[in-house]
């Protein structure tokens, strides 16, 4: 097989099953279904489960529940643009039946509602002045809590969120759930439930923006990165009788790659 051809077969396989996937029929998965009922009963839960797995619905679903026994709920997340989203999203889920306000650093809508989004940051600085009020505290993307510079707002708005309340807690990433849900315990004083899901339903792949041949996956059939990649990146030489046009051209790939990265 020629280089072209591979690499368009390459280019293929890659970019296979993407796009608007067939409708079917919802069904609950297992771990869904026990994270809504704990936290229905009143316990912190930490639930860590690939993107795509279907955490948002456990948010909702845990929302609605304490919306039906006419409690407040927050839904918190680390950035504005986010929490615009989850808005937007919530007011078409709840609304007209249920209020649903936003509460960031520069948006301020209907902030005593039934279910307000907020950045994490707000939701902490509500806490130093004792105005938040909520049954229910979904914290979204909660990895951030090993974030160096801005951990301490995750820690310090699960410290300071009352005992009453209880914490929703949703990440794709977190390695060691069962140390968080320990200090958990330990510094709010009741049980933490740990819920894992592992399987991945939105398969994960890996691709390379490349300035000549396009979108190219970053390794081939047998996990290695692609010979395309090495090259832009200089690292198969294969011409070491000129050196001098092989540096030449190692350094304009660096700075190729270095605008790339940004």
């Amino acid at each position: 097989m020629s280089r072209p051809t591979f690499l368009r077969e390459a280019r293929r396989k890659f970019l296979s099953g993407i796009g608007k996937p067939e409708q079917q029929a919802f069904v609950v998965d297992a771990f869904q279904t026990r994270a809504i009922e704990s936290v229905v009963s009143g316990k912190d839960t930490l639930v860590v489960a690939p993107t795509g797995a279907g955490k948002t619905y456990i948010a909702i679903e845990a929302i609605r529940a304490y919306l039906d026994l006419s409690l407040r709920a927050v839904y918190t997340t680390p950035l504005k643009a986010l929490s615009n989203t989850k808005f937007n999203e919530l007011r078409s889920i709840f609304e007209p039946k249920r209020s649903v306000g936003l509460l960031t650093g520069d948006r301020k809508i209907e902030t005593q509602s039934d279910v307000v989004i907020a950045t994490t940051e707000i939701y902490r600085n509500e806490l130093y002045s004792g105005s938040a009020k909520y049954a229910l505290v979904v914290l979204d993307e909660v990895h951030f809590i090993a974030d160096p510079q801005r951990g301490a707002v995750w820690e310090e708005s699960i410290i300071l969120t009352p005992k009453d309340s209880s914490l929703l807690m949703l990440s794709a990433s977190i390695s060691n759930p069962f140390e968080i849900a320990d200090w958990l315990e330990e510094v709010r004083g009741k049980k933490c439930e740990v819920i894992i899901e592992k399987h991945r339903p939105v398969e994960l792949r890996l691709g390379f923006l490349h300035p000549r041949y396009g979108v190219l996956p970053l390794v081939d059939d047998k996990g290695r990165i692609l010979q395309e990649i090495r090259e832009f990146y200089g690292g198969d030489d294969n011409r070491r009788g000129n050196r001098s046009h092989q540096s030449s051209r190692n350094f304009r790939g660096r700075g190729r790659g270095g605008r790339n990265r940004r």
